[in-house]
């Protein structure tokens, strides 16, 4: 579940990262500017709207995960989805609402254990030749952090190791109310009947 959550929230993140990138290039569009390569202010124009486009796609990865981790619910939309969600662990605080530093370290984290070892993999086997040996590296990289929750009792990531946190199960609210709610009106009705 771990894992799907992951993907759909990479999705979600992709889906707003080319909806940025087109709404930049409508914006470029409608005001006339046009990638020429020259030193005019159109092309200044469009070297700033570069910028902006790098920091939305900084936001959309990195803030993605903080924004709706550190929410009420501890969850993305993609551990929604699945029925997961983050908490704190340890004595106490085990279900507690997530501190800031918790979040950043597990999702700090989360670029040593995924995004580094993806892009040293994909990046060694493009340039081919002498690099397939540090491709392999990064393969094993990733695996090691891959395979770590299953070598723990908690299956914990390495991640969630480190920040004090764990993933559970959310309890479905919505149809706890609903069931509540339902029998307390046939409750009622028994007894005016």
């Amino acid at each position: 579940s771990r894992a799907g959550a992951l993907l759909i929230d990479l999705a979600m993140i992709v889906g707003a990262m080319i909806g940025m990138t087109l709404i930049l290039f409508k914006i470029a569009e409608g005001a006339g500017i046009t990638v020429d390569g020259g030193t005019n202010p159109a092309a200044h124009a469009v070297q700033a709207l570069g910028v902006l486009w790098v920091i939305a796609l900084f936001l959309f990865r990195n803030a993605w995960f903080l924004f709706f981790e550190l929410g009420p619910r501890g969850a993305t939309p993609g551990k929604r989805i699945v029925g997961i969600r983050v908490a704190a662990r340890g004595s106490g605080t085990s279900g507690a609402r997530l501190t800031t530093e918790a979040v950043i370290a597990r999702n700090l984290v989360r670029d040593i254990e995924l995004f580094m070892p993806v892009i040293f993999f994909f990046s060694a086997w493009a340039d081919g030749g002498d690099t397939a040996l540090a491709g392999w590296a990064g393969l094993v990289w990733f695996a090691i952090f891959a395979l770590f929750p299953f070598f723990n009792r908690d299956r914990l990531r390495c991640g969630d190791l480190i920040a004090g946190t764990w993933v559970v199960e959310a309890p479905r609210r919505k149809l706890e109310h609903a069931l509540s709610a339902g029998s307390v009106a046939y409750g009622r009705s028994e007894q005016t009947g």
